[in-house]
């Protein structure tokens, strides 16, 4: 017995909206006859745990670093290229996890503070990462430092879990300096709104995730404007056709079905951010 999963369906069906009008008949047929063949199969039911911050990221943090990610292939090289055009200084490296972006800022010439709520996450990276980097446990929405004592921070693929931005945003705008600046990085709103959630395979092969949370521009801008952050950029990476091979694992579907449905679609959205 063959089995279908409804993220195969989904993913099948928005290739062949985005063909609808604007693609050529070719694909469309294809696309068709797949969706034909994949409504024949059995559903199947999926079993996908869902986890809160803490337990997610305990249960991910053997794994993070060693399993592709699509988001973080697609945003990464945006953020570092923003990263380069600051001059060395203090850093915060905020929702640091296994200290991606806190190794990359030390290797800039910054003094780098790494902070995250999971001590499993924080285990991985001070076991990987330079020893230079001074990384401590601690909650985005009570962030363990002084008013005005940072120069730059980045907040990377966190503000999605949750529900409110104000509470964290606040809390890194706090921290930092006038003329200092803030970096955002996230899963796109519009992805998050098609059920792109944080998802994973721990060391022993479960699959499970952590829900992300819709924050549309408009609501990035209220809290920007309330805190008086002055927005610089605002970028958003895309599905390019480099990354169709990695978007396609995990989908039972043709490789042109996965191109047609993702690519040229923002993954990441980017916030570039001055403190008066």
């Amino acid at each position: 017995m063959s089995f279908v999963k409804q993220h195969d369906l989904g993913l099948a069906g928005l290739a062949l909206l985005r063909n609808w009008l604007v693609g050529n008949d070719r694909d469309a047929k294809l696309i068709l006859n797949e969706i034909k063949d994949l409504i024949k199969k059995v559903p199947a039911n999926e079993d996908v745990s869902i986890f809160d911050v803490s337990k997610g990221y305990k249960a991910w943090a053997e794994t993070y670093d060693s399993v592709p990610n699509l988001l973080i292939e697609i945003e990464e090289p945006t953020v570092k290229s923003v990263l380069t055009k600051f001059k060395p200084g203090v850093a915060l490296d905020a929702a640091c996890g296994t200290g991606r972006y806190s190794e990359f800022l030390n290797s800039l010439g910054h003094k780098v503070t790494g902070i995250d709520l999971s001590p499993d996450m924080l285990f991985q990276a001070r076991k990987t990462r330079s020893k230079k980097i001074n990384f401590i446990q601690g909650d985005l929405t009570e962030i363990p430092m002084k008013d005005e004592s940072i120069d730059l921070a980045i907040c990377a693929l966190a503000f999605a879990h949750f529900p409110k931005l104000d509470k964290v945003l606040s809390e890194l705008s706090r921290v930092v300096r006038s003329k200092g600046h803030i970096i955002i990085s996230d899963i796109h709103p519009w992805l998050v709104a098609l059920g792109g959630q944080a998802d994973f395979f721990d060391k022993s092969g479960k699959h499970g995730y952590v829900p992300n949370y819709v924050h549309w521009h408009s609501s990035y801008f209220k809290s920007f404007n309330r805190l008086g952050l002055k927005v610089l950029q605002c970028l958003e990476p895309t599905m390019e056709q480099k990354h169709i091979k990695l978007a396609k694992t995990g989908f039972n579907l043709k490789e042109k079905t996965v191109e047609v449905a993702l690519k040229g679609l923002p993954i990441a959205i980017v916030w570039v951010l001055e403190k008066p």
